[in-house]
């Protein structure tokens, strides 16, 4: 098979994902290739892109020169770049619904489903939130709750999370800040406490493979995200987590997002990620498995039935 992944040209080789579904595309003999979303054309209503051959190495990538590919040549493309999920993330959305491929993920249901929005689908799992550039309304809801998380509504990895316990921070000039400096609304949330319990799972076709606890360093009081040096653990699911993962297991495969890593603190569902989900490294070294060859016989099935 042909294969194409669309991504960031900064890549960690040793624990990106993205880097170990290369390596065991190249095991079963299927045809990589690399562009980045600026490599994205569409051409007479055909979509190509201006891609590298791919062959991965122990530590490195060898690249082809670039050459122009119709995607519709592709048997599989991945979605594989970093948000912040702005037009430019948008738009290769709306190119890519014209490829005649199985695309992972689906790219109009990435686009009708932003991570952190679509959480609130699932009201019941959720903690009491406001997404809002209303600085009257942000106010009020901090009152109210006292202890809040502010984070940026389209970005990724921890960045500009923030929390305010204190009633004498003027948490208007703050949330004034991140709007500005993202031109979009903010999320305002009440904070779990519950820190240490942050699991990571991912899904497949809507089921769990496998979980992680992540443990923030000495250095990060509310943020466990991994690049920022978080280390992780093994952990079992309870049966909150798997009720979550079974609810929102099926909305994806509804949707056609058929790999996506969701995030759990206490009994509280955080986030859904979809665009570029990240943790198939830790877990294989956590508990001695090759996620990566369950996730390739789904794909390859679903290529089979197309």
């Amino acid at each position: 098979m042909s294969v194409a992944f669309q991504m960031d040209k900064s890549v960690n080789f040793r624990n990106d994902t993205t880097v170990v579904f290369m390596k065991e595309a190249q095991r079963r003999g299927h045809t990589i290739f690399f562009y980045t979303p600026s490599d994205l054309s569409l051409k007479n209503n055909e979509p190509i892109a201006l891609a590298k051959r791919v062959i991965t190495c122990d530590s490195d990538f060898n690249f082809s020169d670039g050459k122009v590919i119709p995607l519709s040549e592709m048997h599989v493309v991945f979605i594989r770049q970093n948000p912040p999920f702005d037009m430019r993330y948008i738009t290769t959305t709306y190119i890519l619904e014209k490829v005649n491929a199985l695309i992972i993920n689906n790219p109009t249901e990435i686009r009708n489903c932003p991570e952190k929005l679509l959480v609130s689908h699932f009201p019941q799992f959720t903690l009491p939130t406001l997404i809002t550039e209303d600085l009257v309304a942000i106010k009020s809801f901090h009152l109210e709750h006292k202890d809040v998380i502010l984070k940026p509504l389209y970005s990724y990895g921890g960045n500009d999370v923030l929390r305010i316990n204190h009633s004498d921070i003027n948490i208007e000039v703050i949330s004034q800040i991140v709007i500005e400096k993202y031109n979009c609304p903010i999320i305002v949330q009440l904070f779990c406490n519950d820190i240490n319990s942050d699991k990571r799972v991912l899904l497949l076709d809507g089921k769990p493979i496998g979980a992680i606890r992540r443990v923030p360093n000495s250095n990060e009081e509310i943020r466990t995200n991994i690049r920022l040096g978080a280390t992780v653990e093994r952990v079992s699911l309870n049966d909150r987590d798997h009720n979550i993962c079974t609810t929102v297991g099926s909305e994806l495969r509804k949707r056609g997002l058929l790999f996506a890593a969701i995030d759990i603190i206490g009994d509280y569902l955080l986030e859904i990620n979809i665009t570029s989900p990240t943790g198939v490294v830790e877990i294989n070294e956590l508990y001695n498995l090759s996620l990566e060859k369950i996730i390739w016989d789904c794909f390859e099935e679903k290529v089979q039935k197309n």
